[in-house]
C-alpha cells in the first residue's frame, strides 16, 4: 500500500484540452498482407470476427467506435474515457492511480461527480498524465488545479463569461470526439436548430451577420438534422450526437469570439470598421505611389479585404467569394496582356516597332508573369479552410499598415495590364505616322 501511496503522489497531472486531442496527425501503420486460401463459402460458414479483437482490453473497459472510425475506451463504472491505443498493463495501473487522486482532489469520496467524466491519456513520460474532466450538466471542461489557460490556447480572457463561452466551445469538441456513451441530448438538439433557423435569417436580412454559415447552410445543416429525427434509430445515435456536437463547437467558438452574453458584445462584422481602416491608413509616401500606379484599384480591393479582417475574425463563405473574385481577375489578366504582347511581337517582327511597343511588350509580360504568380500563391487549396485563410493573413500582415501593402500587390495584374495597352495605343500611332 505505501509502494501505491507512493506512485500516486509522484505522478504529474498535465491539464489538457480536447482540441489538442492528435487523433488526426496520428502515424498511419500500414497493414501487413496475409496469403489466404480458402473459399468463399468456407469463410462464409466461419464465425466472422469483428471489425477489431478486443481480447486486449483494459479491465473494465469497453472499445467504441466513432463514426468516423476512430476508436476509445470507455470505463461505464468509473466514466473514464481514454485513447484505444494505449491498452497495455501498465497504462491501466496508471490510469487507477490517477483516479483515485483526481476523486482525492475533488473530495467526492470514490467516485466522479454525476455529471462529469475524466479524459487521460500518456503525456510522454511515465509519470505524465494528460487529463481533462468534463460537465455534462454545465457543458464545459475543467480542471482540480490552476491552470495557465493561455498554454492550453483559450486566453486571454476579459471576463467569467469569456472563459466559459472558451470551456463550452472545448466541451463540445470533446463531445464530438467521444460521442458513442452517451445518450442523445434532446435539448441541445432542439437548441441548435432553434438557433440554425435564426441564423439562416440573419444571413438573410442582416449583411453583417457574425453567424458562422450562410442561409443556405443553414438550410442544408436543419434538414440533416431532421432527417435524424424522423428516422429515430439508436443504431445512428452516435452519428446524430457527434453531428450536433460538430455544429455546436463551431458556433460556441465563434460566439466566443465575438463575446456573446456579455454587454460589449459584438452584433455585427462591420462594427468598427472606421476605426480599423483609419488604423491601417497611416501615411506612407511608398504606399502613396502604389495607390496612385494602381489607379486607385488597390484601393477598393483594400477596403474589402478590411471588412472581411475586420475584428481579425474570418467567414470563410465571404473570403472565398472574394478570392474567387481576384482569381478570375488574375486569369483574365493573363489572357489580355497575352494578346497584347502577341500584338507587339508581330509589330516587332514586320519591323515597325519602336521604343512605345517595346514597353508595352514588357509590362504585358510583367502582367503575365505577376499574375501567373499570384494564382499560384493563392491557389484554392492552400486556402480551403478558415483556420488556413486567418493563417495566411496573419502572415501576410503588415505591423503598420494593415493589409494596405498586400491590396497593391492584388491590383499590380491590372494596372500592368492597362500600362501595356496605353503604351501599345502610343506605339501604334507612333507607327502610323511614322509610315504615314
Amino acid at each position: 500500500m505505501q509502494g501505491s501511496t507512493s506512485f500516486v503522489e509522484q505522478l504529474r497531472l498535465v491539464p489538457t484540452v480536447p482540441s489538442f486531442n492528435p487523433r488526426y496527425d496520428r502515424t498511419l501503420v500500414g497493414k501487413q498482407p496475409r496469403s489466404f486460401s480458402i473459399s468463399t463459402q468456407a469463410f462464409l460458414e466461419k464465425d466472422l470476427p469483428d471489425i477489431k479483437q478486443s481480447s486486449e482490453l483494459l479491465a473494465g473497459f469497453k472499445e467504441l467506435i466513432h463514426p468516423e472510425g476512430d476508436t476509445y475506451l470507455f470505463d461505464q463504472s468509473r466514466r473514464i474515457i481514454t485513447p484505444s491505443n494505449t491498452t497495455v498493463s501498465s497504462w491501466g495501473r496508471t490510469m487507477d492511480a490517477v483516479f483515485q487522486k483526481i476523486v482525492r482532489l475533488l473530495g467526492k469520496g470514490t467516485k466522479l461527480p454525476l455529471s462529469s467524466e475524466l479524459y487521460l491519456s500518456s503525456q510522454g513520460g511515465p509519470l505524465e498524465v494528460a487529463y481533462y474532466l468534463a460537465d455534462h450538466d454545465k457543458k464545459v471542461i475543467y480542471w482540480l488545479e490552476e491552470t495557465d489557460a493561455q498554454s492550453l490556447g483559450l486566453g486571454p480572457f476579459e471576463s467569467d463569461a469569456d472563459l466559459r463561452g472558451a470551456l463550452t466551445s472545448e466541451y463540445w469538441v470533446h463531445v464530438d470526439y467521444f460521442p458513442n456513451h452517451r445518450g442523445l441530448d434532446a435539448q441541445a438538439e432542439e437548441d441548435l436548430m432553434g438557433t440554425l433557423r435564426h441564423g439562416c435569417i440573419d444571413d438573410m436580412t442582416a449583411p453583417g451577420s457574425t453567424f458562422p454559415w450562410s442561409a443556405e447552410e443553414c438550410r442544408h445543416f436543419l434538414s440533416v438534422l431532421e432527417g435524424f429525427r424522423m428516422s429515430n434509430s439508436e443504431v445512428v445515435l452516435a452519428e446524430r450526437t457527434s453531428c450536433i456536437a460538430r455544429l455546436w463547437a463551431a458556433i460556441s467558438r465563434v460566439r466566443h469570439i465575438h463575446g456573446y452574453g456579455s454587454s460589449n458584445a459584438r452584433l455585427d462584422r462591420f462594427q468598427g470598421i472606421e476605426d480599423y481602416l483609419n488604423h491601417q491608413t497611416v501615411s506612407s509616401l511608398h504606399l502613396a505611389l502604389g495607390d496612385a500606379v494602381t489607379f486607385g484599384n488597390s484601393q477598393h480591393t483594400f477596403r474589402r479585404m478590411t471588412e472581411l479582417w475586420n475584428g481579425r475574425v474570418v467567414y470563410q463563405r465571404h473570403w472565398n467569394a472574394f478570392l474567387d473574385d481576384m482569381r478570375r481577375e488574375w486569369m483574365q489578366m493573363t489572357y489580355f496582356p497575352l494578346a497584347i504582347w502577341m500584338a507587339c511581337i508581330i509589330l516587332v517582327a514586320s519591323g515597325k516597332a519602336c521604343a512605345a511597343v517595346f514597353v508595352s511588350a514588357w509590362l504585358s509580360a510583367a502582367a503575365v508573369l505577376v499574375s501567373l504568380h499570384l494564382l499560384q500563391a493563392h491557389a484554392t487549396d492552400k486556402l480551403s479552410t478558415a483556420p488556413g485563410i486567418s493563417a495566411w493573413i496573419s502572415r501576410v500582415e503588415d505591423l503598420k499598415h494593415g493589409l494596405r501593402p498586400l491590396s497593391i500587390k492584388f491590383a499590380l495584374p491590372r494596372a500592368l495590364t492597362i500600362y501595356a495597352f496605353i503604351s501599345l495605343q502610343l506605339g501604334l500611332v507612333l507607327v502610323y505616322r511614322a509610315t504615314s
